[in-house]
């Protein structure tokens, strides 16, 4: 299992260095239209092959949400703040509130309880990650792309993605996984086409590299990292999944330091390290 855990950080903050591929070669919610439409051809594919079975229809539309909060919703309502001026900074920042929200929205709705030290180990991992984004937050709220409108974008955008996590754990995880991961990202692909036409995206280089990060986007990061979260969702409490993707922007941050020759300042890689021994914290609870 720990192998399956440090796999999913790596997959997911692989998907933040993504996003920053894919500028001035694809539109974002071009990606990820084009990203979850495959992602539920190839899922659909394989639960037909494996002879999977599929959901009721009264089930249906329980997978249909899962699928558009998780990933529709999320990544949309990120886009777009960010598009409309929110600091990508900020917008971690407001990330780091996901697992305290996971832990809460798992008592209330699945009775899923997290112990003392549990939730030092997410407020610990939270204040990491904040020594980590550091460098990057404009907090002066001067700034034009803190508005009301932008934070509470970024807020629905968080709570969509914490909503979507515990349900999850509810009634649609005794369901197949192949069958609900291809209605999912289906569901998922039309909410990104919507949000595509809302800000009026287009952009699509025709070039290879356009091509590798779609592949790139299909296989791994839907058809290994969300899919390998699913799993673990279904065989861990949500919290601690949750907790454990603290470490995503932090690796992510990492990986730019060599692949895009970003800097990497001493309060960043001391925050790498406490968001490490809160995490460690939250799993030995």
């Amino acid at each position: 299992m720990a192998f399956l855990y440090g796999l999913l950080v790596l997959i997911w903050s692989a998907g933040f260095i993504t996003g920053k591929l894919i500028v001035g070669q694809i539109d974002p919610n071009v990606f990820l239209s084009i990203r979850f439409f495959c992602a539920g051809l190839l899922f659909l594919t394989i639960a037909l092959i494996l002879r999977r079975p599929f959901p009721k229809l009264k089930e249906l539309p329980k997978h249909i949400l899962a699928g558009m909060l998780m990933n529709g919703f999320y990544l949309g309502f990120a886009y777009v703040a960010i598009a409309k001026g929110l600091p990508a900074g900020m917008m971690a920042l407001i990330g780091a509130l996901q697992p305290a929200l996971v832990t809460i929205l798992a008592f209330l709705l699945i009775k899923e309880k997290t112990s003392f030290r549990g939730i030092v180990g997410i407020l610990v991992g939270m204040f990491g990650l904040l020594m980590v984004v550091s460098p990057a937050l404009e907090l002066n709220m001067s700034h034009g792309g803190i508005t009301g409108l932008t934070l509470g974008l970024a807020c629905a955008a968080i709570l969509a993605l914490s909503l979507g996590v515990t349900y999850q754990k509810m009634s649609i995880s005794s369901s197949d996984i192949f069958s609900s991961m291809a209605i999912q990202n289906l569901a998922a692909s039309v909410v990104s086409c919507g949000f595509m036409l809302f800000l009026g995206e287009h952009l699509f280089v025709i070039e290879w590299q356009s091509f590798a990060l779609v592949a790139w986007g299909v296989v791994v990061l839907s058809g290994g990292g969300v899919f390998l979260m699913v799993w673990l969702l279904r065989k861990s409490r949500a919290s601690q999944v949750s907790t454990l993707l603290l470490l995503a922007p932090p690796l992510a941050a990492i990986g730019s330091y060599f692949i895009f020759d970003e800097t990497m300042t001493l309060i960043q890689l001391s925050g790498f390290v406490v968001t490490i021994g809160g995490v460690y914290l939250s799993r030995k609870a």
